[in-house]
C-alpha cells in the first residue's frame, strides 16, 4: 500500500475539513437537524478551527465561528 507524503496528507485533511464545513453550513440552516448532531458538529468545527488557525489558516476563522454560532442558536 502506498503511503501519502506529509504534503498530500495535509492537503487531504484540508479538503476534508472544508468539505465538512460546507455540509455543516447546510445543516446549520435547517430546522430538522437533531440537537445532538448540531452539538457534535459544533464541537468538530471548533476543533477544526483550532487546527487550521494554528497552521496559519486564520483567514477562515470568521466563517467557522459563524457556523458554530448558527449551530448553537
Amino acid at each position: 500500500m502506498a503511503r501519502l507524503s506529509d504534503e498530500d496528507m495535509e492537503r487531504l485533511a484540508l479538503h476534508s475539513a472544508f468539505g465538512l464545513l460546507l455540509v455543516t453550513k447546510w445543516m446549520a440552516g435547517r430546522s430538522d437537524v437533531d440537537p445532538e448532531i448540531r452539538e457534535r458538529l459544533r464541537g468538530h468545527v471548533s476543533a477544526i478551527e483550532g487546527v487550521l488557525v494554528a497552521r496559519g489558516h486564520d483567514w477562515i476563522r470568521d466563517e467557522l465561528e459563524a457556523v458554530e454560532a448558527q449551530l448553537g442558536g
